[in-house]
């Protein structure tokens, strides 16, 4: 009776490690340190002089406590807020520091729509980061694509 008890017990703890481990390995992929990214803003209804959006709003990535790091914020600044469909506009990437680790990129943005349009919403929300690649944060309106290059 008693070698089963073992047994089973060997069972749960080698489990656990192995589910240890993944995990041990995720963390290590969004770690703190240097963050290489760019954010893309798509807005498919935009239909001004450029049809290019016109964003506000904030981006950042976030770690498993709540602790933030800003990628990227703009106030609206109505008839003055500036066309961006790409951040940074002139460099192929952004550093920031992340002094925690990251485990969420989020995104509240909206879209300026000066005289009788109301704003659109590009990204409200939060998406699971697990290592380097593209996150899309959807809104009513449009999207934000954070590349992360390095994480």
């Amino acid at each position: 009776m008693r070698l089963k008890s073992v047994g089973r017990l060997a069972a749960v703890v080698s489990a656990a490690l192995l589910l240890l481990g993944g995990a041990a390995t995720s963390a290590q992929a969004a770690a703190p340190g240097p963050v290489r990214y760019s954010i893309d803003f798509s807005n498919p209804q935009e239909r001004d002089d450029n049809d290019l959006p016109e964003p506000y709003g904030r981006i950042w990535l976030q770690a498993p406590w709540g602790q933030q790091t800003a990628l990227w914020e703009h106030p609206d600044v109505d008839i003055n807020t500036p066309t961006l469909p790409r951040y940074p506009d002139a460099a192929p990437y952004e550093v920031r520091y992340a002094d925690h680790p990251v485990t969420e990129v989020c995104a509240f943005v909206g879209e300026d729509d000066t005289g009788i349009n109301e704003d659109d919403t590009l990204a409200a929300g939060c998406v699971p980061v697990r290592g380097p690649g593209p996150y899309t944060i959807s809104g009513a309106d449009g999207s934000v694509t954070v590349n992360l290059y390095d994480v």
